[in-house]
Parts: structure tokens; sequence; C-alpha cells
């Protein structure tokens, strides 16, 4: 396919949503000039499941609307054979009480997949997991084992291919896309009449990325902090 293409995981569009800066996706679609898509999973649990809980009524119906608009569509032409494939690798890829681990889910494996197969630009992740497990699987172990507080057995071999299937992935999160909207203008209007007010607002805006759940480390948003505001 020859058109610009971005896919979106469940996390990166539940950040934007909570941390009310869901309106900039539409401002950066038009500005990126392609296409936004998401899966059928991804779809499912951004709209169709919090649909049936109150409490995530309202944050679905955002989603909905960005549907109706045209801002995300949905890819329907999933490689599912490929995604299963995927799936199973990765839960095979660690063991705890001797035990195979489920460790990836089916939206986040659907976006990377489909992307890696149309030849999309990027993937928007938030979730640490999956992007580690992409860039630096020997950092799983660790991450797993803080995680679930028991010893986590590594197979390599699965590992390895799972890792080198996906490795042409290019992966970006929520808090880079705030970073490109900054960038652009798009938060102008937020900048407080005070001493330093852009570090201000973009420090607000990236912490408010994390706190919604995009996994960031400080380090990290200080460093992308410094990058924007040059």
């Amino acid at each position: 396919m020859n058109s610009k293409i971005i896919f979106f995981d469940a996390g990166p569009i539940i950040t934007l949503v909570m941390a009310r800066l869901i309106w900039i996706l539409p401002e950066l679609q038009k500005k990126f000039g392609g296409k936004f898509y998401i899966t059928p999973a991804v779809k499912y649990e951004l709209v169709d499941r919090p649909l049936t809980v109150r409490r995530f009524e309202f944050e679905a119906l955002q989603v909905m609307k960005l549907i109706k608009e045209g801002v995300l569509e949905v890819y329907e032409k999933v490689p599912q054979a490929e995604v299963s494939s995927l799936i199973n690798l990765a839960n095979n890829s660690f063991k705890i009480d001797n035990k195979p681990m489920d460790i990836i889910q089916e939206g986040e494996m659907e976006s990377v997949a489909t992307a890696l197969w149309i030849g999309a630009d990027a993937v928007v992740i938030d979730e640490r997991t999956l992007r580690l497990f992409i860039e630096d699987n020997k950092g799983m172990r660790k991450l797993l084992e803080r995680r679930f507080r028991k010893t986590v057995v590594p197979q390599p071999e699965k590992m390895n291919e799972f890792s080198d299937k996906l490795k042409k992935a290019n992966i970006i999160r929520s808090i880079e896309l705030i970073g490109v909207a900054y960038k652009q203008g798009l938060l102008d209007s937020y900048v407080p009449e005070l001493k330093k007010g852009k570090d201000i607002l973009v420090n607000s805006v990236l912490w408010a990325a994390k706190y919604n759940g995009c996994a960031v480390t400080e380090h990290e948003i200080e460093e992308l902090q410094q990058t924007i505001l040059k």
C-alpha cells in the first residue's frame, strides 16, 4: 500500500481520552495526511466492551465519534493466522511455576502484525511489555519478575524468534504524539502567561500521559521535554 498509515493499539487512545487530549487526533490526522487505523480487537476494547460498563461509556462514545468522523478507521483485513501464530509464540516464551505465561493480548498483536503485513509507517503502543519484547527481549525477564514477584524462566529460542519477526515494527507512544502536537502548535493556546510557561505546559501534558496509562519513565519524560523545547 502506498498511502501513509498508522495503526493504534487501544492503550494510547485511552491515554489521550483520559488525559483530555483526544482532540489532538483529528488535527494530527489532517497534518499526517494519511490513515489512522484500529483493528477489530482494538475496537472491541475501545467501544464494544466499555459500552457495557457505565463508568466507561462516555469514553467509548468519544472513540465512536472519531470512527464516525473517519479520523479512526477499522481495518478488517487482519492476517489472523499470523496474529494467532505470534500470540502463541509470545505466550510460550516465558514460564512461571513451570507454566507458559500469557503476556500478549490480541489487540496489540493485531495492531503490530497488521501494520507489518501492509507496510504501515508506525504502530502506536503505550504498554511496555510488547515494546520491550521487540526492542530488548533480554530485559523481559526482569520486567516480568518485578511484575509477578516470582521466578520467570525464559525460553530463548522462542523469544528470539518472536523478536526477529517483529523487529521491523516502528513503535511510538502517545507521549510522542503529544510531542508532535506541541511542535505543530496545537497546544499553543494552553501556554500560561507565566515564567517558563512553555516548560510548564510541556511538563504537564507529558505527565498527564504517564498518569493516564502511557508506560514512560521520569527520565524519558525529561529527555523528551528537552527535545520538544529545543
